[in-house]
């Protein structure tokens, strides 16, 4: 009764469109308040609701997630963006669909100092839809193919999501899911550059000037500058010289640096802006999080997670029959729900059942992170869809048949990371993250 009170007060809260987060806080106060009427008031009263809260986001890496918030802010105001979209024209701008494969490529660029679709569809978008479109290009293929290549901003690190699976899972390398991103992230922009070339060729052969070979390191230089920060932090994680914590710190003082001092984009006066965009992005998370502890928390005491297992072992008695089915699960789920809620959601219900077939963590982390990218770009709740179709002044109907073939690599890309596990593992276990 307990669990059908949780879950069915929270689906009509989302139905009713409140906010997730006070969706899954309402729901679990319910329950806590069911308990009390059934005679049981100490499972979860007040005290105890507030202190599982508080629990939930009293740990050390979850600092972590607000280091790269703010880093990726401050590439996204400091110009970074616009340098890295300069230098992709100098590694694809001649071949055909030139604005398209470094559309694709910026992203991919970008994706690896900001960690966020949303920002990268924001800053990225900003600049190539309207340069696309004023060359020739169909407004919502431009759209579509922004939208898609954004999706590798959680995928390739430093990936908040990724960070946040380590944390839900407790015991798995931070370094190791990054690590393990950067294989699945890179498909995914090879695929969709081959998406662009294969559009360059058939409706859009023009390219991109010729440059000059001095302005061609000029922009080089001034793009790897941007990409640095990317080798700040998985350098010093990978080597062990600072945790995701600590290299995340060291990555916003680099970006601080970089921006300010060397780009001149930024000035101190802009960091208080900087820093209320940092804030208002991260209370989101974190108090999802804290919601989200004293849902899990009824969850397991109910012992639905180990219901959902013995059903699902019914259905799924091999790990990949379980991988197939999780990522119908998570097809489904990200189409409704965000990426960060649905982590936090899914993560504590599916991970003993994980651990019960064999599946390493950072694989079943990897999956479900390049999975829940998919929700980000399709209806109804696709936050980086709306954001993009925004800055088009599109509806998202129009950009629907141009998005297909793209979704159909990134589709190809999830099955090749599912069933085939090396491109995940390889490398984090060149680095010892793995064994």
């Amino acid at each position: 009764m307990i669990t059908a009170i949780l879950v069915g007060s929270f689906l009509l809260l989302m139905v009713l469109g409140v906010p997730i987060a006070f969706a899954i806080g309402i729901a679990a106060a319910l329950g806590g308040l069911a308990y009390a009427w059934m005679g049981n008031p100490f499972v979860i009263d007040n005290v105890t609701l507030v202190q599982k809260m508080l629990f939930g986001i009293n740990s050390f890496p979850l600092l972590a997630v607000v280091f790269f918030v703010f880093t990726g802010a401050v590439m996204a105001h400091g110009g970074v963006a616009k340098r890295l979209v300069a230098m992709a024209e100098v590694l694809v701008g001649r071949f055909p669909g030139g604005l398209a494969q470094i559309n694709v490529l910026s992203s991919m660029f970008f994706g690896g100092v900001s960690g966020s679709a949303v920002a990268d569809v924001s800053s990225i978008g900003r600049m190539m839809i309207g340069a696309m479109v004023a060359d020739g290009y169909s407004k919502p293929f431009a759209t579509a193919i922004t939208l898609t290549s954004a999706t590798m901003g959680p995928i390739i690190p430093p990936s908040i999501a990724m960070i946040l699976f380590a944390y839900l899972a407790g015991n798995v390398s931070v370094g190791g899911l990054l690590l393990g991103g950067v294989v699945p992230g890179i498909l995914v922009g090879l695929g969709q550059l081959v998406v662009a070339y294969v559009h360059g060729k058939l409706y859009h052969p023009t390219r991109t000037p010729a440059l000059p070979p001095g302005e061609k390191l000029r922009r080089i230089g001034a793009g790897l500058a941007g990409m640095l920060t990317l080798l700040i932090i998985l350098g010093s994680i990978t080597l062990g010289l600072a945790t995701a914590t600590e290299a995340g710190a060291i990555a916003a003082l680099y970006a601080l640096f970089l921006t300010i001092v060397v780009y001149r984009e930024l000035s101190f006066r802009d960091l208080p802006r900087i820093l209320w965009e940092t804030c208002l992005t991260t209370s989101v998370v974190l108090f999802l999080i804290a919601t989200t502890s004293v849902f899990s928390f009824i969850l397991a005491y109910e012992k639905v997670p180990a219901w959902v297992a013995e059903n699902f072992l019914a259905l799924a008695d091999d790990r990949w029959m379980l991988l197939v089915l999780l990522n119908v699960l998570l097809l489904i789920t990200g189409m409704f729900i965000d990426m960060t809620p649905a982590l936090i959601m899914i993560v504590p219900i599916i991970l003993p059942l994980a651990q019960k077939l064999g599946i390493d963590l950072v694989h079943l982390g990897v999956i479900m992170v390049v999975n829940l990218s998919f929700g980000l770009i399709t209806p109804p709740v696709g936050t980086s869809l709306f954001v993009g179709c925004r800055i088009a002044g599109l509806p998202i109907t129009a950009v629907a048949r141009p998005m297909l073939p793209l979704l159909t690599v990134m589709i190809a890309t999830l099955f090749l990371v599912t069933f085939v596990p090396e491109l995940v593992l390889w490398l984090p276990r060149r680095f010892g993250f793995v064994s």
